[in-house]
This record gives structure tokens, sequence and C-alpha cells, in this order.
């Protein structure tokens, strides 16, 4: 094994407590230890800060972890930036889902839906209209029956297949595939703060791409 492999290993193993660096001369008596610890600092791979009386090495995770434990600055300001992150993300989400709204009521045979092929099949045979599709069903009267279905179906911590919620809802009130789905954006769109969804499953919304098929009310 290479000396600078082996020394990223040693670094690693040694987690979020760090390596003293006068410890690393030590264990690799190589002449080139320094211009190895400089190369990997520069290629972003190591970390050297003064703890205590001494300067000592880690790797970019363990690192951190020491940050978060030890600073409590460093923390909060962790904590903010990931905070940020995540709402921004959401709010993104949201705003993708409420353009895929829009643009399938302009466009009813969009692709809004992503589900399996013979959920596809039926859908295609049917082919409802966003008219139709109101008049058999309100978003008022849908809302009720899909929050009532997140109740009766939803995990210990919330979360239900929206495939679930399809096949229940589309058996009781003789909805098609594409328009449950349709009704499910609107839904979505129109109230952004109560409902959110999450990726996977086999059916479901796509968003930027990512098929989100579970949801849970907020």
């Amino acid at each position: 094994m290479l000396a600078e492999e082996e020394l990223i290993q040693r670094i690693c193993s040694a987690g979020q407590a760090g390596v003293r660096k006068t410890d690393l001369r030590k264990e690799f008596p190589q002449p080139e230890i320094d211009t190895m610890l400089e190369k990997l600092t520069n290629d972003g791979q190591l970390f050297i800060d003064k703890k205590g009386a001494a300067y000592y090495c880690w790797l970019k995770e363990g690192y951190l972890q020491y940050l978060l434990n030890s600073d409590p600055r460093f923390r909060l300001t962790h904590e903010a930036i990931y905070s940020l992150e995540q709402s921004i993300h959401k709010n993104t989400d949201r705003l993708a889902i409420t353009l895929d709204a829009i643009s399938a009521r302009s466009s009813p045979s969009s692709d809004l839906t992503a589900i399996n092929d013979q959920h596809s099949s039926e859908a295609a045979l049917r082919k409802p209209t966003i008219d139709s599709q109101m008049t058999s069903m309100g978003l008022d009267l849908f809302k009720n029956n899909f929050d009532h279905s997140i109740a009766n179906f939803s995990s210990s911590i919330g979360w239900v297949e929206l495939g679930k919620i399809r096949n229940d809802l589309c058996k009781k009130h003789d909805l098609a595939n594409e328009e449950f789905y349709d009704l499910v954006a609107q839904l979505i769109a129109k109230y952004p703060d109560k409902y959110e969804l999450s990726s996977g499953g086999y059916e479901g919304l796509t968003v930027r791409g990512l098929l989100h098929g579970f949801v849970r009310c907020i």
C-alpha cells in the first residue's frame, strides 16, 4: 500500500478525535511526510487545526463532526444553513408542483403522473378532460376524501403511498388514474402548507424529473 493511502487510512481511523501532527511524523518517518500532508490539505482531503497546544489532522467528515461538537458558534451556523437549504428545497418542490398543475390544466395529456404500465394503459383508454374531471368530483370534495384516506392509511410517521390512496378513491368514486393525479396536483398546488411529498414509490407525481410517491399532511 502506498504511504499516502496508509496516511489517509490512519487519519480516517481517528474520526473526529483527529491525529496529532507530531504523532504522524513518528508513525510515518518518510522525509516527504510534510509534503504529503501539504498536498492532501491543498486537495481538500485533509484539515489541520490547532487543538489545545498541538496541531491535529482530520479528514473532512471527522473535522466537521469535531467542529460541530466543540464550537457552538459553528454548530449554530451549520444548523441555520441546513434549515435554509431544507426550506429552499421544499419551496422549490412546491413551485414545481404548481407549475406542473398549471401545465396540466392547459394540456390534460401532459406527463404529470408517473405510474406503472398497467395504470398508464387504463388512463390512456379513458383520457378524461379537466372539465369532465371537475364535473365528476370537485376539488373540495376530493380534498375531504383525500384527507380521510391519509388518516386511514398513514404510517406511524404520517407517510402514505399515493398508489394506495389512488386505489381507494378510484374504486369508491369511479375516477380514472389520470383524473386522480391531476386532482392531487391541483390540491397540493392550492394547499402547499398542508401537504408534503416524498420521493420514492412506484407511482405518483413527477417533480423536477423525480418520482414522488408518498404524501403526508403537515
